[in-house]
């Protein structure tokens, strides 16, 4: 099954619009790719499900330092190291959380569907395993100035509405 283009442009703009606002950084479009699965290019990946109309998985991956840079921008540099350091996975997983929730409005109005989508799942590191769909998945990139942002969408139609099967033991300590 082939993923559809139309699934995918809600991520880009909402990507693009989110990061702007929330963390005032700029970024540009960059590369549009195929993968046979959202696996991650980077050591910082936020995984989130979608499951309604469509189903599949979101994953958006960074390197440290970018994911360093958004959540310095993000928390507005007020806090200190340590308040940083235990809101970081945080503040990832809810500018995740508000691109995949804008992407998903915006296909669910233009569907008149609904769409959820799963709490984030985030890991880092280099030595971690991931287990995710195996779909065909477009490969988003968007560029800022401290480094690129990737967002994998593996979305597919479904013939009738799906609930979350659940996203227990994606991890996998390798």
């Amino acid at each position: 099954m082939k993923i559809n283009a139309k699934f995918v442009n809600p991520f880009i703009d909402a990507g693009m619009n989110v990061v702007k606002q929330i963390a005032g950084i700029d970024v540009r479009r960059g590369h549009l790719s195929y993968k046979g699965q959202p696996e991650p290019s980077y050591g910082v990946s936020i995984i989130i499900g979608v499951y309604g109309y469509l189903k599949g998985q979101v994953v958006y991956s960074m390197k440290t330092e970018v994911a360093d840079k958004l959540v310095d921008k993000m928390l507005g540099g007020t806090k200190s190291p340590q308040e940083r350091k235990l809101l970081f996975l945080d503040t990832l997983g809810e500018l995740a959380n508000m691109i995949t929730g804008n992407a998903t409005s915006i296909l669910s109005s233009k569907k008149d569907l609904s769409l959820q989508i799963t709490t984030p799942v985030i890991a880092t590191g280099d030595n971690i395993s991931v287990s995710l769909v195996t779909k065909p998945t477009l490969v988003l990139g968007l560029y800022t100035q401290y480094g690129p942002v990737e967002i994998s969408v593996a979305l597919e139609e479904q013939d009738k509405l799906s609930e979350v099967d659940g996203m227990g033991d994606v991890l996998t300590e390798v």
